[in-house]
């Protein structure tokens, strides 16, 4: 298969705003207030240097997976570190997203029911929705692109009824740069997880339509995380809204509209869960084929069930203390952690750069 421009746009619509509308806000206000918009507007700049390397990168081989053509840039041993980070990385990412999501199931609906039931349950969705392979994944989020964008665009529109604009002025008046940089960082390790499309290769050619396309979906989620950030804010408040775990489905149960839009918080969770299950199957999928270029498995397949195994036994362990995980996963050191696996194609695009400028001509670039 190879996927088309349109194609990847909705998968990396999809992909990219399934964590940071979720988890990003309460964060970012608590720490932030009001100048929040700074943090998002650098973060997301900052992001998209990161998107402008990975295309750059995975034009370099359009052939021959990264996993393999990798190791040409910045040599074998190098390279089969990357992949063991990459690896650790990939059943980190998704241990934290199942505690996250029994956290917000068990605590908001399923009250009674064990919290490793939940997490076996989500985990096994996962990793069969992993197992359906690349082409499956990038099909379910052309299913969902459309509803998810029309979903978010009308609630915003109905509920910024009840947000308070006056307090915009507030925006210009209270800064804090030193704060400012810290949420930066909070903000990239959000926004920055571009390269991930490097496992795309070589279903996705990197070409000017590519990095288009990627652009105009990065736009789309910055945008839309701003929006339900700066309407959340001015609903809420900064000391009521620093509170609030899950923004837009109190927005939703805060209104005073009647009917299906008064009653809309199912649809939303529905659409969110499902982003959810494609950003960690796709997860996954970069996991396995490290997995399989570190151990030389023959097959992706049989590693499955391994790391999303790993991935649901760290996860019972993070629900033994949940305020602790709670603190942890926003610390500078894992918010930093996270800046520099997301900043990957930076090194790789410096020193191929590099070596190509000084006539170490070691790989084909696509024209």
């Amino acid at each position: 298969m190879r996927s088309t421009s349109w194609q990847t746009f909705r998968f990396a619509t999809i992909y990219m705003i399934s964590q940071p509308i979720a988890f990003l806000i309460s964060p970012l206000i608590t720490t932030s207030g009001y100048q929040g918009w700074i943090a998002l507007l650098l973060g997301g700049l900052i992001s998209i240097l990161f998107l402008c390397c990975t295309v750059y990168v995975g034009r370099l081989n359009p052939d021959v997976p990264w996993v393999q053509s990798g190791e040409q840039i910045i040599g074998k041993w190098p390279h089969r570190f990357v992949l063991f980070v990459v690896l650790y990385w990939c059943v980190y990412y998704v241990s934290i997203d199942l505690e996250s999501f029994t956290l917000f199931y068990g605590t908001t609906y399923m009250r009674e029911t064990p919290q490793w039931f939940l997490q076996l349950i989500i985990g096994l969705v996962i990793v069969i929705t992993a197992r359906w392979g690349f082409v499956s994944i990038v099909y379910m989020a052309d299913g969902l692109f459309l509803i998810t964008i029309l979903g978010i665009a009308i609630i915003m529109g109905l509920f910024s009824a009840n947000a308070d604009f006056h307090m915009s002025p507030a925006l210009w008046t209270h800064h804090k740069m030193g704060l400012a940089f810290r949420d930066t960082l909070t903000a990239v390790s959000w926004f920055g997880e571009w390269f991930v499309f490097l496992f795309m290769v070589p279903h996705l050619k990197f070409g000017p339509k590519t990095l288009r396309n990627l652009l105009s979906a990065s736009l789309v989620v910055m945008f839309a995380v701003s929006m339900q950030w700066m309407l959340t804010l001015f609903t809420f408040g900064p000391y009521f809204g620093s509170r609030i775990q899950y923004p837009l489905l109190e927005l939703i149960r805060s209104s005073t509209l009647g009917g299906l839009l008064g009653n809309a918080d199912p649809l939303l969770i529905g659409l969110w869960t499902t982003s959810m299950f494609i950003h960690d199957s796709f997860i996954l999928y970069a996991g396995t084929k490290c997995a399989a270029e570190l151990f030389k498995f023959q097959t992706r397949k049989a590693i499955l069930p391994l790391l999303s195994g790993t991935a649901v036994v760290v996860a019972l362990q993070f629900s033994r203390d949940t305020t602790h995980f709670l603190t942890d996963i926003n610390t500078l050191s894992i918010v930093t952690f996270w800046v520099l696996v997301d900043a990957l194609p930076v090194y790789y695009a410096v020193i191929a750069y590099v070596r190509i400028k000084f006539g170490k001509n070691f790989l084909q670039t696509s024209k």
